[in-house]
């Protein structure tokens, strides 16, 4: 899994040893299909989510608009903002997910020596990403 975390944009610029850390400090859950993660437009649960197995449909305005599999996380703008949740997050495929907490990220990142960088990143990607999803 370290693999797979450390090709993740949230972690570039964080050493083998904060990534590993992080990894200790987050939780996995087993999912069915159909379950619901994320319920568009609720609160934050301060939450994101790593697809360690199987896969999860995004769903914005009712339409999928993506399938997320192994190593493809969801949910990352709870790390660093509470807004609203933008899209619901639907177990397509019976998976395994590693939970990603606000708090642990957030001193990761706070401690880390490229903070500014990493989350300038953060936004960049989320900006474009959901760009993306409005021109799909």
């Amino acid at each position: 899994m370290f693999e797979a975390m450390q090709n993740l944009y949230i972690f570039d610029g964080l050493s083998r040893e904060e990534i590993v850390y992080f990894l200790m400090m987050s939780e996995t859950i087993y999912l069915k299909p159909g379950e619901i993660i994320i319920t568009e437009g609720e609160p934050s649960d301060d939450k994101a989510y790593i697809v360690q197995s199987g896969s999860v449909e995004v769903i914005r305005g009712g339409e999928v608009v993506a399938v997320l599999g192994s190593g493809q996380l969801c949910g990352e703008i709870a790390l660093i903002t509470n807004e609203p949740r933008t899209a619901t997050i639907r177990v397509k495929e019976p998976a395994e997910l590693l939970v990603l907490n606000r708090d642990e990220f957030l001193l990761l990142v706070k401690n880390s020596d490229k903070q500014n960088e990493i989350r300038a990143e953060i936004m960049r990607r989320i900006k474009e990403n959901f760009k993306n999803d409005l021109e799909a």
